[in-house]
């Protein structure tokens, strides 16, 4: 190709655009002032029941007349068990897409985002036999949000897009692990109740009885929001998973 040695018209910079008084004004607010939500505390009543635990706080929120008890919080862990927890087994936990499974039949809009599209929490067993029934749970209930309209992205939520979305009215549940708080290294699930320029505020069901630990100490719970990136950063694998409910 013949070497193009005709000279380009120079272009005259744009003038920058600038921000009328109240749009600035605007911005900054947004940036700046706290959004926090008053969120009523269930704690959980098994070791395992987290998940549940979160979504009773999450529908509470968005309808004063949602159930609130021990019968309901079982109900929802028989639903929405996909999960072995830990190496050797035990009693079930909850994946992201069947606790949004549960709360669509319930009423609620949810909406799921996860950083992976592998087996969730598969690589909390050894053993193969109990990955693949995760598997194969996981995958029906996939096939059911997708029947279901239920929108599951997989991608991670950044803190901003997460605040903006509680600004919206969703009421975000996230998978973290309990070290910052608890001091072990345990999938959990909390629910997000507001955020600040220095912390985002967590409802915590895990109670810590044993520890002279109240509800009122787990609600509204400021996590620092450099500790809270690495809180939703679960396991070897890095898992970061997101159920925003809404009405």
């Amino acid at each position: 190709m013949a070497k193009q040695t005709k000279r380009a018209k120079a272009r005259r910079p744009k003038p920058a655009k600038t921000r009328a008084p109240k749009q600035a004004a605007k911005a900054r607010t947004w940036k700046t002032a706290a959004a926090k939500r008053r969120i009523p505390h269930y704690r959980q009543t098994t070791d395992f029941t987290c998940g549940p635990s979160s979504v009773l706080m999450s529908m509470r929120a968005l309808d004063s007349k949602a159930p609130f008890d021990r019968a309901s919080e079982l109900q929802l862990w028989r639903e929405a068990t996909s999960v072995f927890s830990g190496p050797s087994g035990g009693h079930g936990g909850c994946g992201p897409v069947a606790l949004a499974l549960a709360l669509g039949r319930r009423g609620f809009k949810a909406e799921v985002h996860l950083n992976h599209r592998d087996v969730f929490m598969g690589e909390r067993t050894r053993s193969a036999e109990r990955k693949e029934v995760m598997r194969v749970l996981q995958e029906r209930d996939l096939a059911e949000a997708k029947r279901k309209g239920i929108p599951i992205h997989y991608e991670t939520l950044s803190q901003a897009q997460l605040e903006e979305r509680f600004r919206q009215g969703m009421i975000p549940m996230v998978l973290v692990s309990t070290f910052y708080i608890h001091g072990d290294h345990v999938a959990h699930w909390v629910v997000v109740t507001g955020f600040d320029p220095e912390n985002v505020y967590v409802n915590d069901p895990w109670v810590a009885v044993d520890k002279g630990k109240t509800p009122q100490d787990m609600t509204a719970f400021p996590v620092p929001r450099r500790a809270f990136d690495r809180m939703t950063c679960y396991g070897k694998q890095r898992e970061r998973a997101c159920v925003l409910v809404g009405r």
